[in-house]
C-alpha cells in the first residue's frame, strides 16, 4: 500500500533512503536546509523543499503532520536531530524514526518518543561482516532481540533430502519458511518436501543459531 514519508536531512543516508522509498511507489518529501542537496534530489522524490526541521513553523507550513512516517537523518547534528524530533512529536506525526550518532543520542531519541532508531554505519558493518564470514548467508532481517529471518543457500549435503530427514528444527533450531529452486517457489513446505541442489531457503530462528549454522 502506498504510504507518505518525509525524510529530513539529505546526507548520503537520507538521499539513499528517500530515493529507495520513492522507487518503491511511495510519496516522499525530502527536506534539508541545503539548497543544493534539495535540487539534487528533486527529480527523484515527490516533493523536495529547503526548510529547517528545527523550526516548527516551517514544518507546519509544509503540511507534513498527516504523513505516515517521518525519518530524521540528522545524526551528525545531535541538537538539530533532537529538536526536530520534538517538533515532529508536537505536530502529532504518528511514526517518527531517526538516525543516531551514538548510543547516548539513541537513548535520548527513544526517551522523547522516537519509535525506532537506526545506526546505518554499524548496521552495514554487521551486514558486510556476515557476508564475509558466512558463505551460505545471503541476507538477514532481525525481527526482535531474539529472532531473525534469513535467506540462505541450502548446504550441498542437504540436496535430495526431505525436511523431515534433515530434522533442521531439532538439529539447528531453525524453521524453513520457504524454498526457492529452479522449479519454482514452495511456500510453507511440508516435512516431505525435498530440497534440491543450490536451493535458496528462507528460515526463521534465533540469530545465534542461524549464524552457527551458516559458518
Amino acid at each position: 500500500m502506498k504510504k507518505q514519508f518525509a525524510v529530513i536531512g539529505l546526507g548520503r543516508f537520507g538521499i539513499s533512503l528517500a530515493k529507495e522509498l520513492y522507487k518503491a511507489g511511495n510519496d516522499v518529501y525530502a527536506i534539508d536546509t541545503n539548497e543544493e542537496l534539495v535540487k539534487k534530489i528533486a527529480a527523484d522524490v515527490t516533493y523536495a523543499v529547503q526548510a529547517d526541521g528545527t523550526d516548527i513553523n516551517a514544518l507546519k507550513s509544509l503540511g507534513i503532520r498527516n504523513i505516515d512516517v517521518l525519518i530524521i537523518a540528522l545524526a551528525s547534528n545531535i541538537s538539530a536531530s533532537l529538536l526536530t524530533a520534538l517538533n515532529a512529536i508536537e505536530l502529532g506525526i504518528p511514526k517518527i524514526y531517526a538516525k543516531a550518532y551514538s548510543e547516548p543520542h539513541a537513548k535520548i531519541l527513544y526517551k522523547i518518543g522516537v519509535a525506532k532508531v537506526y545506526f546505518p554505519e554499524i548496521d552495514m558493518g554487521q551486514r558486510v561482516a556476515r557476508e564475509l564470514c558466512n558463505s551460505n548467508l545471503l541476507d538477514l532481517i532481525e525481527l526482535d532481540n531474539n529472532y531473525s529471518i534469513a535467506e540462505i543457500i541450502a548446504p550441498q549435503a542437504w540436496a535430495g533430502k526431505t525436511i523431515a530427514q534433515l530434522n533442521v528444527r531439532k538439529k539447528y533450531g531453525i524453521t524453513i519458511l520457504l524454498i526457492k529452486s529452479k522449479d519454482g517457489i514452495d511456500i510453507s513446505p511440508s516435512p516431505e518436501d525435498v530440497i534440491s541442489e543450490q536451493s535458496k531457503l528462507l528460515v526463521l530462528g534465533e540469530e545465534e543459531q542461524i549464524q552457527k549454522f551458516c559458518i
